[in-house]
């Protein structure tokens, strides 16, 4: 009779990339916490379609999320809009187009007097880095993070 292979170490020195998951679960949802809460104070969130306000809603977002391209009208119309408000967050896509779309909407945001809000957006950015290039992939990013800190593969 053989005797049972006993393992010297926890799973987690075994396999210390779930700690680097875990990590980044703790992470993304206190930057969405962070996110719904300002939302729900009435700061609206600006994101470019349709597809990325879907996703921020599956997320948990309540407050105004408001999609620039969806409405198929001027940019500089889609601004006055937002004229009554004090502050917006800027959460464009993290490809090139979202990233130059970001900067116009912070310059003309800033023009009007409204402070803008980039910092969920390089926080999110700084997370995810290559693994998520719009706002409607966020979903089945963080059930992937969520999965992984399990230890398990999505």
């Amino acid at each position: 009779m053989v005797a049972p292979i006993r393992r010297r170490y926890p799973a987690h020195v075994r396999n210390p990339r779930i700690d680097l998951y875990t990590r980044k679960m703790e992470r993304a949802t206190r930057i969405f916490e962070d996110l719904q809460g300002q939302s729900e104070a009435g700061v609206p969130i600006i994101v470019e379609g349709r597809r990325d306000e879907a996703a921020l809603r599956k997320l948990g977002i309540k407050g105004t999320i408001l999609c620039l391209k969806a409405t198929g009208e001027p940019r500089f119309r889609f601004i006055e809009r937002l004229d009554g408000s004090k502050r917006a967050i800027v959460l464009t896509d993290f490809d090139r187009e979202g990233g130059e779309l970001g900067t116009w909407l912070y310059q003309e945001l800033s023009h009007r007097g409204i402070l803008p809000d980039n910092q969920v957006w390089r926080k999110i950015r700084g997370l995810a880095r290559t693994e998520v290039r719009s706002v409607e992939e966020l979903p089945s990013f963080l059930r992937a993070l969520e999965i992984r800190s399990k230890g398990l593969r999505p």
